[in-house]
Formats: structure tokens, C-alpha cells, sequence
């Protein structure tokens, strides 16, 4: 038997309450200001799982940075209340000393609530916190003497800092393993059997109450009860035939799959108010804060995924498509509608990055019309690293902005589709510029240029529920890009209503490329968005074949296609329209040797 088992009764989960109130911390009764970081980093391969040497620098500068975004407040609460770091992101000893650097100066707001997850501990490195003045460990159920030699702790921390200044802070060791820190080789993760529940009193005097769960814990069983009962049961009965609110609960994860079934379906369970009646959580919110997938941001099959979840019983409303966050669903949730009944703010991006918000108290709002709204405000998403990216500008990310930068990440070019073409290398260069100008383009030219590009599209402007047409429309519309550069000034982009505007035989015309089910398709659809005639249109169609379009088949009118020197007219902006088929585009990208090649064959097919 290890040194940390416990027997008998003892073994419960003791539910250990802290009065803020006492301390002089008030919440806002309407609103509060929150930061979660998601980092990306590494862990060692062998337990105890500690930050790697290479990841540790970059963890302590995400500390700083992180801290830099909750004091600015730019979500507009006036401060910071909630600062969340996810489980194992603290490193050690000496990121929580970096953090406490910051939180015992002048210019850390009083009055609010920093939660973390530390890397793996060692006995001694517990010793030392315990020993530090305002440090908090239950010695009952967690204490050092339980603390075996072939031990460590996974451990959350909660910093608090009161009215006058002072900083406390409380550890609370993860209850129950993961598979991983389960299945071990050398040591055993220490298992707490205590949690610490935070009571204070909003401005309007009602009372709040949050407590944390580390990853694992929200869906473990100890001592045949899921953790989250022990924190119920506690509330239920001291409210003694009343009812008592939890108000938050921060689930902080280093967690692969954060939309698995089994941990979404413990949400159910949750706002179950039949289970514990007197712990009242129709108006309480769910933090899940997780780890990042990649060290930049884009899309990631594994870990992100950061969200905020309210009862359905919540009286706010589902946006259609709102910057920073999704009202989550199959897409995002990995194929599951388990949290289809619920109010799921999910955040887009899963890369590293800094997630800044108001989280809005379902409890302030009023009804009718009038108490409208949403139950975020202010979302931004800032940058964990120095490089500038379009999906961390420290502000809101509309999704169509997200969206097609994480195509634009994946998108093969004809370079790497066609090495031994001549061209390949000079179109590689075009391509880089391609995507970088695409990068910087406004999202209201995003959005109709997309929708412009997808004959087939059927979302129309809601970029979340943008798919496969939508990402075929973007790499037809790179790939003529691409093509249409070789030789020539780069194209103006996001010049609505067309694609953008090039050079064809000396005159500017406006570009449009779209995919369809045919090129008659496409031409049709292009009807829609045929800019005003100041000057003639080229369109590139592609049907899902690329098959070649011919003359014969007509365009506008019947006319064919028009010569670049025929006038078009005012009151039709169809006699201006120049059209290429893209399989034609791209048998002169084939078959060209030089760049000049191109475009004189370009020019050929318009000649009169």
C-alpha cells in the first residue's frame, strides 16, 4: 500500500469551503471579465510529467503574456475577475513563483481570482509551497506525511488576491488519474481527496460560489460518486431546506479529445436539478479550458476546443455565426450533439493562443425583448507568440477570417501538384504571395468572395457551416490566382464584387473564379455578382472534373467569348464578359517555359 491510501471513512472527498467575502472580494452581479490561456508545450515521457527544457522558457514567457492580456482587460469589465491556466501549464516551482511575481505587484487588480495547473510536484516541491505564508493544503487528506517516496502531485492551484492586497493561494491535488498518469513505469500520481470550494457575495449581495476540477476528475468515480457530486451533495446540504447557487465550474484539462462522449454527456448530468435540488445550477457556467493542439493557431484534431456551457434553461440566445466563438454542435464537437439542448460557446481557434472574454451571469438577465443577448461579449483572441497571425489580432476573429486562414495553412499548390512543370518553381514564389495577400483580406470581402468562388455552396454567409464546396471554391480560386500572377503585376485582391483585378492584355479587368457543378453553372452563378461595366470581367469556371469548356457551349447571350478591344455596354454587364475555362489556364501553366509564355497565351485566347 502506497504512503498516500487512505481507509475507511476517511477515504471521502472532503469539500473544504473558503469565504471570500471575508477577504473583501465581490463579483459583479451582470458580468465579469475573463482570460484563458491555451498553450502549446510538451511534457516529459516518464512520469513525473514535467515541462520539457525546450517547452519551459516558452511556458514562462506564456505566463507573462497571459497575465499582460488580463491586466489590459481589453474583453471592457474594468478588470480581469478570472484568470485560468489549464492543467500541467504552470512549470514547477518556478512558474509559479514568475506568476506570483506579477500577482503580488501593484498593478495585479484586487479583488479577483487566478486558477491554475501545475506540472508534476515532488514531495519536496510541496514542502516548500506549504512552508511559503497564506499557502493552503488540507493536511487531513492531502498532507505531506500522505505523500509517498514514490509519489508526485498533479496540483491545482487557486490564487486569490483580497481588498487590501494580500495573496493567498490554496492546492488542491487532481483526484483521479488519467489513463496516463495510470499507466506508469516508475511513479504513482498521488490521488487528493479533498476540494475547495470558493463562497463569496456579488455587488447586488446574492451569493456565487466556483469551485475547480483538474481534466480527469470531471468524469471520475471516487468512492462510487462522480467528483462533481461530492461538491452537490456538500451545497445541498448546507443549504438546509434552501437553496445555495454554484455559480462556476472550471474544469482545466491538458485533455486530447476535449469533445469525447463521455466527458460531454457529465454535462447533462450536471444541470440535472433533479439530483441535489437545493445546489442550484440553472444559472451556473461550465469553464473548460484546455492545452492547445499546435504551437500556432489553425485547426487541430486534438486537445483546444476551450468553452463555455449554460443550462438550457439560460435565457440567452444563439448567435448565427459570431466572431471568436460558435454556438459549437456537430461540427465542433466532434460529430456529437450531446450538448445540442445546452448553450455551448465554443471557441474556434484550438492553436496557441490567449482567449479574452465577458462571460455574461444567465441570472442578470430579464425577460422578453428586452434582456436579449448573448452569453459572451467581447471575445478576442490574442497571440501566444511574437509572430503576427490573422487569428490572433487581440481582437474579435470573424469566423470567415479563421476559416479560410486554416484552408489557406492546408492548401497544396500546383507547384508540389506538378514538380517537373518548368513553371513550378516561379508559380511556388506566386503562390506564397497568393496566400499571404488572401491572409490580410477584410472578412466581409471573405465571405462574398467565398460564396462568389462555391457555386454549390449552400450556407451562404454563415462560415461555420462552410464544407467541402466552399474549400474546393478557395483552391480554385489560390490556383488561378496563382496562374494569373505568373508574369504579371500581382493581382489587387478583395475588390468586391469581383475576385480581384488583373492585367490582360495591358488593360485591367476584374477577375472572377468560380467551381460548380458545370461551367454553365458557373456562369449562370456569376450573373449574381457581375461588377458595375466600367471595365470587362474575366471569369475562370471549373466544373468537378475540370473538364475544358468549350466556345461552343456559349456564354452570356450566346456571344462566346468577346475580344479584349470590343467596347462593352453600359446597360449590359454581361457584353464585358471575357471567360476561360480553368483546364485551358492550366494546360498554359503546363505547357509554358517562361513566365512571358504565360501570359502572352493568356492575352492569345482574348485576341480579336
Amino acid at each position: 500500500m502506497v504512503a498516500g491510501a487512505l481507509v475507511g471513512p476517511e477515504r471521502a472527498i472532503k469539500v473544504e469551503t473558503i469565504d471570500l467575502n471575508a477577504r473583501g472580494v465581490k463579483l459583479p452581479s451582470d458580468r465579469v471579465g475573463m482570460v484563458i490561456a491555451q498553450p502549446y508545450f510538451s511534457l516529459s515521457a516518464t512520469e513525473p510529467y514535467r515541462s520539457t527544457a525546450e517547452s519551459k522558457p516558452k511556458q514562462l514567457q506564456m505566463l507573462t503574456d497571459t497575465l499582460a492580456v488580463a491586466i489590459a482587460a481589453g474583453h471592457g469589465a474594468g478588470k480581469t475577475h478570472f484568470t485560468i491556466f489549464p492543467e500541467y501549464s504552470i512549470p514547477g516551482t518556478d512558474g509559479i513563483a514568475h506568476l506570483e511575481a506579477t500577482l503580488n505587484s501593484p498593478e495585479w487588480p484586487v479583488g479577483t481570482i487566478v486558477i491554475g495547473g501545475t506540472d508534476g510536484l515532488s514531495r519536496e516541491d510541496l514542502i516548500e509551497l506549504v512552508a511559503s505564508p497564506r499557502t493552503y493544503l488540507d493536511q487531513t487528506r492531502n498532507g505531506l506525511n500522505l505523500i509517498g517516496a514514490d509519489e508526485w502531485v498533479n496540483c491545482e492551484i487557486t490564487w486569490v488576491k483580497a481588498l487590501d492586497g494580500t495573496l493567498e493561494r490554496w492546492l488542491q491535488p487532481k483526484l483521479y488519474p488519467a489513463w496516463e498518469e495510470m499507466d506508469i513505469s516508475y511513479e504513482y500520481m498521488f490521488r487528493g481527496h479533498s476540494i475547495y470550494l470558493f463562497k463569496g457575495l456579488f455587488d447586488n449581495d446574492a451569493p456565487f460560489q466556483f469551485a475547480t476540477l483538474v481534466c480527469f476528475d470531471w468524469i471520475a468515480t471516487v468512492e462510487s460518486k462522480k467528483s462533481i457530486r461530492w461538491i452537490l451533495e456538500d451545497i445541498h446540504l448546507r443549504a438546509n431546506g434552501n437553496q445555495l447557487p454554484l455559480s462556476w465550474l472550471f474544469v482545466i484539462q491538458r485533455n486530447p479529445k476535449p469533445s469525447h462522449i463521455t466527458f460531454m454527456k457529465e454535462v447533462e448530468a450536471f444541470f440535472d436539478q433533479t439530483q441535489f435540488p437545493n445546489a442550484l445550477r440553472n444559472n451556473a457556467c461550465i469553464v473548460f479550458a484546455n492545452s492547445a493542439g499546435i504551437p500556432a493557431p489553425g485547426r487541430s484534431a486534438l486537445y483546444g476546443g476551450c468553452s463555455v456551457v449554460f443550462s438550457h434553461q439560460a435565457g440567452f440566445k444563439a448567435a448565427d455565426c459570431a466572431p471568436t466563438f460558435s454556438n459549437g454542435g456537430r461540427r465542433f464537437r466532434d460529430g456529437s450533439e450531446v450538448l445540442t439542448p445546452y448553450k455551448d460557446i465554443y471557441f474556434r481557434e484550438r492553436g496557441a493562443c490567449i482567449h479574452s472574454f465577458i462571460q455574461i451571469n444567465p441570472a442578470s438577465l430579464t425577460a422578453g425583448p428586452a434582456g436579449r443577448t448573448l452569453a459572451v461579449e467581447n471575445a478576442r483572441v490574442h497571440a501566444l507568440a511574437s509572430e503576427t497571425d490573422p487569428r490572433t489580432p487581440a481582437r474579435a476573429v470573424p469566423a470567415c477570417v479563421k476559416w479560410l486562414n486554416d484552408e489557406l495553412d492546408s492548401l497544396q499548390a500546383l507547384d508540389a501538384k506538378y514538380p517537373a512543370v518548368p513553371l513550378a518553381a516561379a508559380l511556388g514564389e506566386t503562390h506564397r504571395q497568393t496566400v499571404c495577400a488572401l491572409r490580410v483580406v477584410r472578412a466581409q470581402s471573405i465571405t462574398h468572395g467565398v460564396v462568389l468562388a462555391a457555386q454549390e455552396s449552400k450556407a451562404a454567409t454563415k462560415a461555420d457551416e462552410w464544407d467541402r464546396p466552399e474549400a474546393e471554391a478557395i483552391e480554385h480560386l489560390v490556383d488561378t490566382l496563382d496562374i494569373m500572377s505568373l508574369g504579371s503585376i500581382p493581382p489587387c485582391l478583395g475588390t468586391d464584387p469581383a475576385h480581384a483585378t488583373i492585367i490582360v492584355g495591358g488593360q485591367t479587368v476584374d477577375l472572377m473564379a468560380i467551381r460548380g457543378t458545370s461551367h454553365e453553372a458557373c456562369i449562370e452563378h456569376s450573373k449574381m455578382f457581375l461588377p458595375h461595366p466600367r471595365r470587362k470581367s474575366l471569369l475562370i469556371s471549373r466544373d468537378g472534373h475540370n473538364n475544358p469548356w468549350a466556345r461552343k457551349f456559349g456564354s452570356f447571350l450566346e456571344r462566346g467569348n468577346l475580344p479584349l478591344n470590343q467596347e462593352q455596354k453600359f446597360t449590359d454587364p454581361s457584353s464585358g464578359l471575357l471567360h476561360l475555362g480553368f483546364r485551358r489556364l492550366l494546360d498554359i501553366f503546363q505547357e509554358s517555359a517562361t513566365v512571358n509564355d504565360v501570359q502572352g497565351a493568356i492575352d492569345a485566347e482574348f485576341a480579336a
